[in-house]
């Protein structure tokens, strides 16, 4: 790294200062504006991203390939030849031509192949388009299918919930035919037991109902007596009293109503005091001997409702048993289509699917192998046309001809120099570098030629990688650009190249970077002080230095170079508003 050789710090203080600083021993508190013109005025930067490289010196030797053989790549009569011994020719010239016959028969072939390959290519590519659109189509009908066969199970499972509801039912249906019946049969037992017992009072019920009617025959024949003339009454009460044999009563013999009325009280035991009320009571002796015609009645239709119970019981079980064949028969078809109908769908479907999937892969397979055979077919013209080619025989360097060896309608054999040129302006530079700098070098690579204050241009042509038994170091080869011809061969010149490089990393400037027991660190500007912050530097050139570790893009670099800058120190950054009495920091740094 670059460091500062000369510091020059010009100090700047007031003079009023100055002797109060001088003649005041009492050790007050400095004022602001003394602070302020203490602080060291700073530069302050921003890490910035950018390239670095590093260049190297190194001594190279030059050399050159004088001697050129131009060789023929392919035998044949040689139909023309345009130079002679002596002629200076230019790179590219052409010098002679080989009879192409061959060649351009080679290349109709060649060209006849690729074109039937391009053919079959179109073909190979209309029958994969078609496998595509079929396996789209085939895709569709299986996910047609497989959905109607959802759809179709769900009908089915939706048929078993149907037919389990409806034996639900069913068995509802039956426990109310069977409550239903079993009431009816209670009623008639009910019946029965009335019946049963209404059968023991029934005669004694009649003849209560006949005494009653006796009863009221008497108490109307009384009750007549008082229709008669007052003084027939008491004759007529006796006679009747005689005829229905109740003379020891005690009734009246002058008032019939009221001999009525004690006869009715007596006679019913105090059951009835009024002839309606006696009626009730006959009434109601003949309905208790009534009462079982109507039970018989009731009976007759209670069996009636029997046998009909009995019927809808018998159908209910029907329909329980009818409801449970329905369900059996429709899990049985849910089951079937499940296992086999839906099974056998999906599993075709899959096939179908596989089968189209296997004719785009059979169509993509054929396409690929005509695509070879189109590639093949280019590398044939390609390699007719570098035949067609190496019937010209150019000049591969400019220079003058040193020698021929052919002549026209004579055969030139491939590989024997059918002329020799001296070229004129291809030069080398040879020299080693290290290990770590050959590494880093690629074949046509630029690099600078000094030689005399005069700058040229070369490529690496050669880096083998290969070390030199003798030093140790690595050859590397580099071809002079034309222009070179004032070098001469076996002179030593100055060769620049980049031997490392960057792209793209946090740098700083070389002069804000620090170093205490190899320890790389920098001052950052941090509320008006300097902040030391200990960082990892990697490569640098004449100005700027990477750091590869300890700041980032946003932190506030003081990029001032001081001797007496000290972490936590005050500082002022150059813009900033401060006293005129200021310690200023030049630096004067040399190469």
């Amino acid at each position: 790294m670059r460091k500062p050789y000369g510091v020059k710090i010009m100090l700047i203080l007031t003079a009023a200062g100055m002797l109060l600083a001088g003649c005041n021993g009492t050790g007050s508190k400095e004022t602001e504006d003394e602070q302020e013109a203490k602080r060291i005025r700073v530069s302050v930067d921003n890490p910035v991203r950018r390239d670095i490289e590093i260049t190297g010196d190194f001594i190279g030797t030059v050399s050159a390939d004088s001697t050129i053989n131009v060789v023929p790549k392919l035998s044949g009569d040689v139909t023309n030849a345009y130079f002679e011994v002596g002629d200076y020719v230019n790179a590219g010239d052409l010098m002679f031509t080989i009879d192409d016959t061959s060649a351009r028969i080679s290349m109709k072939q060649a060209q006849a192949a690729l074109d039937s390959s391009r053919a079959s290519l179109g073909s190979a590519q209309a029958g994969l388009d078609a496998a595509r659109v079929s396996n789209l189509y085939t895709t569709a009908q299986v996910t047609q299918q497989w959905g109607t066969a959802g759809t179709n199970e769900m009908q089915l499972a939706n048929a078993v919930n149907s037919a389990k509801y409806g034996l639900m039912n069913a068995n509802e249906n039956n426990d109310a035919a069977a409550t239903q019946l079993d009431y009816i049969r209670s009623q008639i037992s009910d019946i029965d037991d009335q019946i049963s017992d209404l059968e023991d009072d029934k005669e004694n019920m009649a003849n209560y109902a006949k005494a009653l009617m006796q009863i009221k025959k008497v108490y109307t024949a009384i009750v007549s007596c008082a229709g008669l003339e007052e003084a027939a009454i008491p004759a007529a009460l006796n006679a009747v009293y005689v005829d229905y044999g109740i003379t020891d009563m005690g009734l009246s013999t002058t008032d019939p109503e009221a001999a009525a009325k004690t006869y009715l009280e007596i006679s019913t035991s105090g059951g009835a005091f009024t002839v309606e009320e006696l009626d009730s009571m006959i009434a109601g002796a003949n309905s208790a001997a009534s009462a079982i015609d109507s039970l018989e009645d009731a009976k007759e239709q209670l069996l009636v409702s029997k046998a009909q119970a009995e019927v809808a019981k018998t159908a209910a079980s029907t329909g329980v048993c009818q409801a449970q064949d329905a369900e059996a028969l429709a899990q049985r078809m849910l089951d079937d289509y499940r296992n086999y109908t839906l099974a056998t769908i999906i599993t075709g479907g899959n096939a179908q699917l596989a089968g189209a999937t296997s004719q785009v892969a059979s169509a993509e397979a054929g396409v690929k192998q005509v695509q070879a055979g189109v590639v093949q077919a280019e590398t044939g013209v390609e390699a007719a046309q570098l035949q067609l080619d190496y019937t010209n025989v150019k000049a591969p360097v400019s220079g003058v001809v040193t020698s021929k060896n052919i002549t026209v309608n004579n055969m030139a054999a491939a590989g024997s120099p059918a002329y020799v040129i001296t070229a004129d302006d291809r030069q080398y530079v040879e020299f080693y570098v290290s290990e770590a700098v050959m590494e880093r070098l690629l074949v046509g690579q630029e690099i600078t030629v000094t030689r005399n204050g005069t700058v040229y241009k070369a490529e690496i042509t050669e880096n083998a990688g290969v070390a030199d038994a003798i030093n140790g170091l690595f050859f590397v080869k580099a071809q002079v650009l034309p222009g070179a011809d004032k070098l001469k061969n076996g002179t030593k010149v100055k060769l620049t190249l980049a031997t490392d490089s960057r792209s793209q990393v946090v740098t700083v400037p070389v002069d804000s970077v620090y170093y205490l027991n190899e320890q790389a660190y920098v001052y950052l500007y941090q509320n008006g002080k300097a902040v030391r912050k200990d960082v990892v530097t990697g490569i640098s050139d004449s100005d700027r230095i990477e750091i590869t570790d300890g700041l980032t893009e946003q932190d506030r670099v003081i990029t001032t170079w001081a001797s007496q800058l000290r972490d936590g120190m005050d500082v002022m950054a150059e813009g900033s508003a401060a006293s005129e009495n200021r310690i200023e920091v030049i630096n004067e740094v040399s190469d």
